[in-house]
Protein backbone atom coordinates (compact mmCIF):
# COMPACT_ATOMS: atom_id res chain seq x y z
CA UNK A 1 0.00 0.00 0.00
CA UNK A 2 1.07 3.94 -1.13
CA UNK A 3 2.00 6.21 1.80
CA UNK A 4 -0.77 8.26 0.71
CA UNK A 5 -3.12 4.53 1.15
CA UNK A 6 -1.56 3.71 4.36
CA UNK A 7 -2.63 7.53 5.44
CA UNK A 8 -6.10 7.21 4.23
CA UNK A 9 -6.41 3.78 5.55
CA UNK A 10 -5.32 5.53 8.90
CA UNK A 11 -7.92 7.98 8.75
CA UNK A 12 -10.69 5.75 7.82
CA UNK A 13 -10.37 4.01 10.84
CA UNK A 14 -10.56 7.03 13.10
CA UNK A 15 -13.70 8.16 11.54
CA UNK A 16 -15.03 4.44 11.69
CA UNK A 17 -14.40 4.34 15.12
CA UNK A 18 -16.61 7.29 15.55
CA UNK A 19 -19.83 5.79 13.30
CA UNK A 20 -19.03 2.51 15.86
CA UNK A 21 -19.00 4.72 18.98
CA UNK A 22 -21.88 6.73 17.72
CA UNK A 23 -24.22 3.68 16.99
CA UNK A 24 -23.51 1.76 20.23
CA UNK A 25 -24.09 4.84 22.48
CA UNK A 26 -27.65 5.20 20.21
CA UNK A 27 -28.44 1.49 20.72
CA UNK A 28 -28.92 1.97 24.19
CA UNK A 29 -32.12 3.46 25.51
CA UNK A 30 -32.27 6.73 26.12
CA UNK A 31 -31.49 7.63 29.89
CA UNK A 32 -31.90 10.66 32.38
CA UNK A 33 -30.23 12.23 34.79
CA UNK A 34 -30.09 10.60 37.79
CA UNK A 35 -31.27 13.24 40.23
CA UNK A 36 -29.16 11.92 43.23
CA UNK A 37 -26.17 13.14 40.90
CA UNK A 38 -26.93 16.41 42.21
CA UNK A 39 -26.31 15.03 46.40
CA UNK A 40 -23.04 15.68 46.80
CA UNK A 41 -20.94 14.62 49.47
CA UNK A 42 -19.41 18.03 51.02
CA UNK A 43 -22.55 20.42 51.39
CA UNK A 44 -21.37 22.23 54.26
CA UNK A 45 -21.24 26.35 54.26
CA UNK A 46 -18.21 27.85 54.68
CA UNK A 47 -18.29 31.94 54.97
CA UNK A 48 -21.66 31.81 53.81
CA UNK A 49 -20.87 30.15 50.73
CA UNK A 50 -22.71 26.69 50.01
CA UNK A 51 -20.67 23.76 49.14
CA UNK A 52 -17.43 26.16 49.72
CA UNK A 53 -14.97 23.34 47.91
CA UNK A 54 -16.55 22.11 45.44
CA UNK A 55 -17.10 26.43 44.29
CA UNK A 56 -14.02 27.27 45.31
CA UNK A 57 -12.11 24.58 43.48
CA UNK A 58 -12.99 25.48 40.35
CA UNK A 59 -10.11 27.97 40.02
CA UNK A 60 -8.13 26.20 38.92
CA UNK A 61 -9.83 26.08 35.80
CA UNK A 62 -9.85 29.54 35.32
CA UNK A 63 -5.90 29.61 36.04
CA UNK A 64 -5.25 26.92 33.90
CA UNK A 65 -7.63 28.42 30.73
CA UNK A 66 -5.46 32.18 31.54
CA UNK A 67 -2.32 30.02 31.41
CA UNK A 68 -3.41 28.72 28.10
CA UNK A 69 -4.79 31.77 26.69
CA UNK A 70 -1.23 33.30 26.61
CA UNK A 71 0.23 30.82 24.21
CA UNK A 72 -3.19 29.54 22.42
CA UNK A 73 -3.48 31.99 19.66
CA UNK A 74 -0.03 30.73 18.70
CA UNK A 75 -1.81 27.31 17.94
CA UNK A 76 -4.60 28.08 16.20
CA UNK A 77 -8.57 28.29 17.03
CA UNK A 78 -8.56 24.66 18.93
CA UNK A 79 -6.16 25.42 21.36
CA UNK A 80 -7.87 29.00 22.08
CA UNK A 81 -11.83 27.82 22.51
CA UNK A 82 -9.83 24.71 24.74
CA UNK A 83 -8.34 27.37 26.73
CA UNK A 84 -11.51 30.26 26.68
CA UNK A 85 -13.79 27.07 27.10
CA UNK A 86 -12.19 26.15 30.23
CA UNK A 87 -12.22 29.58 31.72
CA UNK A 88 -15.68 29.51 31.34
CA UNK A 89 -15.92 26.19 33.00
CA UNK A 90 -14.73 27.73 35.96
CA UNK A 91 -17.58 30.33 35.80
CA UNK A 92 -20.16 27.53 34.86
CA UNK A 93 -19.19 25.19 37.56
CA UNK A 94 -18.99 27.04 40.35
CA UNK A 95 -22.44 28.68 39.38
CA UNK A 96 -23.69 24.96 39.24
CA UNK A 97 -22.39 24.21 42.36
CA UNK A 98 -23.61 27.08 44.37
CA UNK A 99 -27.46 25.77 43.35
CA UNK A 100 -27.20 22.22 41.67
CA UNK A 101 -29.83 21.33 39.87
CA UNK A 102 -30.39 20.16 36.06
CA UNK A 103 -30.96 24.18 35.11
CA UNK A 104 -27.82 25.27 36.66
CA UNK A 105 -26.00 22.16 35.53
CA UNK A 106 -26.36 23.06 31.59
CA UNK A 107 -24.03 26.15 32.37
CA UNK A 108 -21.37 23.55 33.93
CA UNK A 109 -21.43 21.21 31.00
CA UNK A 110 -21.96 23.38 28.00
CA UNK A 111 -18.56 24.57 28.24
CA UNK A 112 -16.77 21.41 29.21
CA UNK A 113 -18.29 20.10 25.93
CA UNK A 114 -16.17 22.97 23.72
CA UNK A 115 -12.94 21.81 25.93
CA UNK A 116 -13.33 18.19 24.94
CA UNK A 117 -14.71 19.02 20.96
CA UNK A 118 -11.48 21.44 21.12
CA UNK A 119 -9.04 18.63 22.17
CA UNK A 120 -10.24 16.47 19.63
CA UNK A 121 -10.15 19.06 17.11
CA UNK A 122 -6.64 20.08 18.43
CA UNK A 123 -5.57 16.59 18.34
CA UNK A 124 -6.97 16.08 14.62
CA UNK A 125 -4.78 19.10 13.53
CA UNK A 126 -1.73 17.48 15.20
CA UNK A 127 -1.47 14.03 14.16
CA UNK A 128 -4.11 14.06 10.63
CA UNK A 129 -3.12 17.98 9.22
CA UNK A 130 -4.11 21.49 10.28
CA UNK A 131 -6.55 21.65 7.23
CA UNK A 132 -8.54 18.56 9.04
CA UNK A 133 -8.40 19.95 12.64
CA UNK A 134 -9.81 23.35 10.49
CA UNK A 135 -12.34 21.53 9.10
CA UNK A 136 -13.14 19.18 12.57
CA UNK A 137 -13.35 22.09 14.87
CA UNK A 138 -16.97 23.56 14.10
CA UNK A 139 -18.88 19.84 13.52
CA UNK A 140 -17.13 19.26 16.33
CA UNK A 141 -18.39 22.08 18.69
CA UNK A 142 -21.86 22.23 17.00
CA UNK A 143 -22.27 18.48 18.54
CA UNK A 144 -21.24 19.13 21.76
CA UNK A 145 -23.15 22.00 22.53
CA UNK A 146 -26.55 20.53 20.99
CA UNK A 147 -25.81 17.31 22.97
CA UNK A 148 -26.37 19.68 25.94
CA UNK A 149 -29.39 20.81 24.20
CA UNK A 150 -30.54 17.76 23.11
CA UNK A 151 -30.50 16.84 27.16
CA UNK A 152 -32.34 19.69 28.66
CA UNK A 153 -35.16 19.15 25.61
CA UNK A 154 -35.90 15.97 25.45
CA UNK A 155 -34.37 14.91 29.18
CA UNK A 156 -32.05 11.96 27.19
CA UNK A 157 -28.07 11.86 27.61
CA UNK A 158 -26.80 9.55 25.46
CA UNK A 159 -25.42 12.22 22.95
CA UNK A 160 -23.82 14.23 25.77
CA UNK A 161 -22.47 10.83 27.04
CA UNK A 162 -20.91 10.53 23.59
CA UNK A 163 -19.16 13.78 23.74
CA UNK A 164 -17.49 12.55 26.75
CA UNK A 165 -15.95 9.98 26.55
CA UNK A 166 -15.31 9.52 22.62
CA UNK A 167 -12.64 11.75 23.16
CA UNK A 168 -11.06 8.78 25.78
CA UNK A 169 -11.35 6.44 22.77
CA UNK A 170 -10.24 8.68 19.39
CA UNK A 171 -7.13 10.42 21.34
CA UNK A 172 -5.35 7.00 22.10
CA UNK A 173 -5.88 6.19 18.19
CA UNK A 174 -4.59 9.33 16.91
CA UNK A 175 -2.09 8.62 18.84
CA UNK A 176 -0.91 5.58 17.96
CA UNK A 177 -1.95 5.84 14.36
CA UNK A 178 0.05 9.26 13.77
CA UNK A 179 2.72 11.07 14.55
CA UNK A 180 2.92 14.90 14.93
CA UNK A 181 4.50 17.83 16.35
CA UNK A 182 3.30 17.63 19.80
CA UNK A 183 4.78 14.78 22.12
CA UNK A 184 2.05 11.73 22.60
CA UNK A 185 3.34 11.39 26.34
CA UNK A 186 1.95 14.57 26.91
CA UNK A 187 -1.09 13.90 25.53
CA UNK A 188 -1.16 10.45 27.44
CA UNK A 189 -0.81 12.32 30.59
CA UNK A 190 -4.09 14.50 29.90
CA UNK A 191 -5.83 11.71 29.24
CA UNK A 192 -4.78 10.15 32.55
CA UNK A 193 -6.12 13.30 34.68
CA UNK A 194 -8.86 12.64 33.19
CA UNK A 195 -9.11 9.36 34.38
CA UNK A 196 -8.08 10.26 37.71
CA UNK A 197 -10.96 12.67 37.62
CA UNK A 198 -13.72 10.79 36.83
CA UNK A 199 -12.20 8.11 39.34
CA UNK A 200 -12.35 10.90 42.01
CA UNK A 201 -16.31 11.63 40.84
CA UNK A 202 -17.56 8.42 41.24
CA UNK A 203 -15.50 7.91 44.83
CA UNK A 204 -17.26 11.37 46.06
CA UNK A 205 -18.61 10.12 49.23
CA UNK A 206 -15.88 7.52 50.02
CA UNK A 207 -13.54 10.24 50.13
CA UNK A 208 -15.22 12.46 51.98
CA UNK A 209 -15.46 9.57 54.52
CA UNK A 210 -12.21 9.53 55.09
CA UNK A 211 -11.97 12.08 57.15
CA UNK A 212 -14.07 14.52 55.95
CA UNK A 213 -12.18 17.21 54.92
CA UNK A 214 -12.04 16.85 51.25
CA UNK A 215 -14.56 15.38 48.90
CA UNK A 216 -14.33 13.27 45.83
CA UNK A 217 -15.95 15.93 43.83
CA UNK A 218 -13.32 18.82 45.01
CA UNK A 219 -10.55 16.36 43.77
CA UNK A 220 -12.19 15.86 40.79
CA UNK A 221 -12.12 19.46 39.79
CA UNK A 222 -8.34 19.95 40.44
CA UNK A 223 -7.63 16.75 38.35
CA UNK A 224 -9.27 17.78 35.81
CA UNK A 225 -7.70 21.45 36.02
CA UNK A 226 -4.55 19.87 36.34
CA UNK A 227 -5.29 18.29 32.91
CA UNK A 228 -5.84 21.10 31.19
CA UNK A 229 -2.32 22.58 32.87
CA UNK A 230 -0.95 19.49 30.96
CA UNK A 231 -2.56 20.84 27.61
CA UNK A 232 -0.68 24.15 28.21
CA UNK A 233 2.60 22.51 29.15
CA UNK A 234 2.16 19.90 26.14
CA UNK A 235 2.25 22.96 23.68
CA UNK A 236 5.07 24.73 25.32
CA UNK A 237 7.73 24.98 22.37
CA UNK A 238 10.32 23.35 24.73
CA UNK A 239 8.44 20.35 24.90
CA UNK A 240 8.29 20.17 20.92
CA UNK A 241 11.09 17.89 19.95
CA UNK A 242 13.85 19.48 17.85
CA UNK A 243 13.37 17.84 14.70
CA UNK A 244 9.90 18.33 14.87
CA UNK A 245 10.01 22.57 15.30
CA UNK A 246 10.84 23.83 11.64
CA UNK A 247 10.39 22.54 8.36
CA UNK A 248 13.34 20.64 7.27
CA UNK A 249 16.24 21.56 5.15
CA UNK A 250 14.45 20.31 2.09
CA UNK A 251 11.49 22.75 3.43
CA UNK A 252 9.11 20.37 3.38
CA UNK A 253 7.64 19.83 7.32
CA UNK A 254 6.05 17.12 9.02
CA UNK A 255 2.96 19.09 9.04
CA UNK A 256 3.22 19.39 4.97
CA UNK A 257 3.55 16.07 4.73
CA UNK A 258 0.51 15.01 7.26
CA UNK A 259 -1.97 16.78 4.86
CA UNK A 260 -0.37 15.91 1.35
CA UNK A 261 -2.46 13.03 1.07
CA UNK A 262 -5.50 15.25 1.34
CA UNK A 263 -4.15 17.72 -1.46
Amino acid sequence: MSTSGAFRAKVALVIGLGIAATIAAFAFPPFAQDPRYHDFADQRTIAGIPNLLNVASNVVFAVAGFLGLRRGRQHGVAATTLFASAVLVAAGSAYYHLHPSNQTLVWDRLPMTLVFMSLVALVIGDRIGPRAGQMAIGPLLAVGIGSVVWWRLSGDLRLYALVQFFPMLALPLMLLLFRGRYRAAGFCWVLGWYVLAKVFELADRQVFAMGGIVSGHTLKHLAAGIAVVQIWRTLLPDTIPAGRREPSASGISLLRRLEAPWN
